[in-house]
């Protein structure tokens, strides 16, 4: 498969301040990462909370910026800019929040909130403002009457749905899936993973998948990094890291599952 995403040497300090008389040291969050994604491929990054994995996804999103290191996206380098300038070159990575209700604000209609965005993104045609939310919509597995909902008017699924919905308005190459099934229940889980394998296939995307749930991974990725205390430990193909995983990390995480 074709490379899409290249990050190489990636560090990241947080919360380090220079003051008058005085330095405050940084936690290195991410410490030398270096991580290959495939174009229409799942890359599971599983972990411990704390090991970096969330930080990582902001960094390769542009919120976040690099310390040191190199991010390239399909063959362009787009990391050493400002955070603003990130963004804009990496459009077309999008992420989905483990809490895609909190993302939504709770004030707008669903509807409003979806052309919020496309309008920020350059798209102010009413007619195609609303050509694209139908297609969204649809994609998700969504009634065009949600639009006229609050957020707090969804069940965990739909506001999954909503949020899958939200980011393929602005046509994403790369998805970011922050722990996509915490907190549903096993048959809504089931339901929102074959979404996102018929979105997958529908819109050609690439996923990068985090999650602690091993078991929602060996089912959905087909690669899979380790994380641990910011850097990535083991890396390789999903079967061959569940039948005979080399990290001492790894081997104690699939013995907790």
């Amino acid at each position: 498969m074709r490379e899409i995403l290249r990050v190489t040497g990636l560090e990241v300090e947080l919360g380090k301040r220079r003051g008058l008389f005085r330095k405050k040291p940084g936690v290195r969050a991410v410490d030398g990462v270096d991580l290959v994604v495939h174009e229409g491929g799942i890359l599971g990054i599983v972990g411990e909370s704390g090991c970096g994995k969330t930080t990582l996804a902001r960094t390769v999103l542009g919120l976040q910026c690099e310390s040191e290191g190199k991010i390239e996206f399909s063959g362009h380098v787009v990391s050493g800019v400002p955070a603003r300038q990130a963004r804009r070159m990496r459009r077309a990575i999008q992420y989905v929040h483990q809490d895609p209700g909190a993302a939504l604000d709770p004030w707008w209609r669903l509807g409003a909130s979806l052309a919020e965005g496309l309008a920020i993104h350059g798209v102010t045609d009413k007619a195609e403002q609303k050509a694209r939310i139908a297609e969204s919509m649809q994609a998700g597995g969504l009634d065009m009457a949600m639009t006229e909902r609050y957020p707090h008017e969804l069940s965990g699924g739909q506001q999954r749905r909503m949020g899958l919905a939200r980011i393929l308005l602005l046509r994403p190459k790369i998805v970011i899936l922050d722990e996509p099934t915490a907190g549903l229940d096993l048959s809504v889980q089931a339901s929102v993973l074959r979404l996102l394998y018929d979105l997958r296939d529908r819109f050609g995307l690439t996923y990068i998948f985090i999650s602690h749930d091993l078991s929602v991974v060996r089912r959905v990725c087909d690669r899979i990094a380790v994380m641990y205390l910011g850097k990535i430990v083991e890396e390789g193909n999903a079967d061959d890291f569940f039948a005979a995983p080399r990290h001492p990390y790894t081997r104690a995480l699939l013995a907790a599952a």
